[in-house]
């Protein structure tokens, strides 16, 4: 690709009309789809997916691999201890995390109100929509985007379809969408991944905000406001606001009552806590609004990493910017079976390792990058997830061994009773935070978080599966299935009409 295209034609793309736009896309669909997948590669090498891992993390792997092996085999008192003690720490850093974010959103929805945009003030705002193989959802999604509380004339919404899946393009021009809501076909090419999709999108985008919805979600209809206010508070530092997101069908089946109660957990409380502790915060990946300036600065995202949300929120971080949180609720769905599930576990697990590994890459420039708080959010929490996933099987392996083997006279038996009481701990601690969290979000039966040890067990397949792939097909993309619109449009506005609590 010349720099010629990389300067011009890229420019032209974010100034011109709809019409400037699409024939520049059929005039350079080959150029273009290199730049949606690989541009940021090339301007940021460093802190690309593509870009493997740097000699001295692939020997320090072998090395940790190799000890870790020699330690379970040869002293595995010492290996419980050692494993139970990570494990540990991460369930304490996550309680320490949560308290903060309910001491921050408080008993009664926390911080004040932003001071709302005046209409005549509001910015143009871009909605992204990518949408593979979703023509039994989207159409729900650009009909309730057809009532956002926001001025259609400061509003476009950018619906992201492959060029070889013609239903979803059908099922979008079927619900009616509004004149603000354009279906643009994507050049082919690879990665087919969701972060090359709106890397497209971000090169149309003529909006001075801007946000990702996923095809199953539907946002609270003022939530552009809200961010707008958000955003209009705060001075050019903050890069992103993240807003909750929320399940509509949690009591579907035991698996989406453990999978709100998680998101009720981890939007609800940790996110705050993080933003509360200063510390870099793990985007999700939808319902993230941007200043499109500052994207566009940050390099959009990595097409070649799984997990391109978490990787764009540690990244705003490392280039000196903020993120924050703001009470208004996404509504998305639940996946109520265990294989798409674990499916989408591994994806996550790949990604968090994927990042990790792309900001630690240079050890020098993490430290520069991140300082304490954000190695801590790096390592602590994006690395820690996937990896006491990992460790908890070998964990409850060991603690079996050693309690029926009662083989406590070797080197480190007194090390036994202390595990199994740090063990017992971190499960009552992850109890105690996911029945709070789901108490505050008011889902019903919050005495469900007993079960979040054996709902655990799905994160260590999923973490297993994902250090395989991550070996074997590190840019695999697993999509994630979602369900039909069934029973959702007559309900739509009752549900995005809740608030767990007050506005911000």
């Amino acid at each position: 690709m010349t720099g010629l295209f990389d300067t011009d034609v890229v420019a032209a793309l974010a100034r011109g009309s709809a019409e400037t736009q699409r024939r520049i896309l059929e005039q350079w669909p080959d150029q273009i789809a290199d730049e949606m997948a690989d541009g940021f590669t090339r301007r940021h090498p460093d802190m690309a997916a593509k870009s493997g891992f740097a000699r001295w993390q692939l020997v320090a792997l072998a090395i940790g691999t190799a000890g870790a092996l020699a330690g379970v085999v040869l002293a595995p008192l010492l290996a419980l201890a050692l494993l139970t003690s990570v494990a540990t720490g991460y369930s304490l850093l996550h309680a320490v995390v949560a308290l903060t974010g309910l001491r921050a959103v408080g008993r009664h929805g926390g911080r004040p109100a932003d001071p709302p945009v005046p209409e005549t003030e509001l910015p143009f705002y871009t909605v992204l929509v990518p949408a593979y193989q979703e023509a039994g959802v989207i159409g729900g999604l650009v009909r309730h985007l057809a009532g956002l509380d926001y001025p259609p004339d400061r509003l476009e919404v950018l619906i992201l379809v492959e060029q070889h899946d013609p239903d979803t393009t059908r099922a979008v021009l079927a619900a009616d969408p509004p004149p603000f809501v354009r279906v643009v076909q994507l050049p082919p090419g690879p990665p087919q991944t969701k972060p090359r999709s709106v890397n497209l999108g971000l090169m149309l985008a003529r909006g001075e905000l801007l946000v990702i919805f996923d095809a199953e979600d539907r946002p609270d209809p003022a939530q552009l406001r809200h961010a707008a206010a958000r955003f209009a508070a705060r001075g050019r530092q903050l890069a992103c606001v993240q807003a909750r997101l929320l399940f509509r069908n949690p009591t579907d089946n035991w698996l989406t009552k453990q999978f709100a109660m998680e998101y009720a957990l981890r939007f609800g409380l940790f996110l705050p806590g993080l933003e509360r502790l200063r510390m870099p915060i793990p985007l999700g990946g939808t319902s993230n609004h941007f200043r499109t300036d500052t994207l566009r600065r940050l390099g959009g995202w990595d097409a070649w990493n799984v997990t391109e949300d978490a990787d764009l929120g540690m990244r705003c971080a490392a280039l000196g910017y903020r993120t924050e949180t703001i009470e208004t609720v996404t509504w998305e769905e639940a996946l109520d079976t265990v294989g798409p599930f674990v499916r989408q576990r591994t994806r996550w697990f790949k990604g968090f390792l994927m990042t990790t590994t792309v900001h630690t890459r240079d050890p020098r420039h993490t430290l520069r990058r991140f300082r304490a708080s954000g190695i801590l959010s790096l390592l602590g929490i994006v690395a820690a997830a996937p990896v006491t996933a990992l460790v908890q099987p070998v964990i409850t392996a060991l603690t079996l061994i050693a309690v029926l083997g009662r083989n406590w006279s070797s080197t480190g038996s007194g090390l036994v009773l202390p595990a199994m009481a740090a063990q017992a701990g971190s499960a009552a601690l992850w109890i105690a935070i996911t029945f709070a969290a789901a108490r505050r979000a008011r889902l019903t039966a919050p005495w469900h978080a007993v079960c979040v040890p054996l709902y655990s067990l799905l994160w260590s397949i999923a973490a297993w599966r994902a250090v395989h792939q991550l070996a074997v097909a590190p840019f695999a993309w697993e999509k994630t299935p979602h369900g039909t619109d069934q029973a959702v449009g007559s309900h739509e506005q009752a549900l995005c009409s809740v608030r767990p609590h007050p506005q911000e």
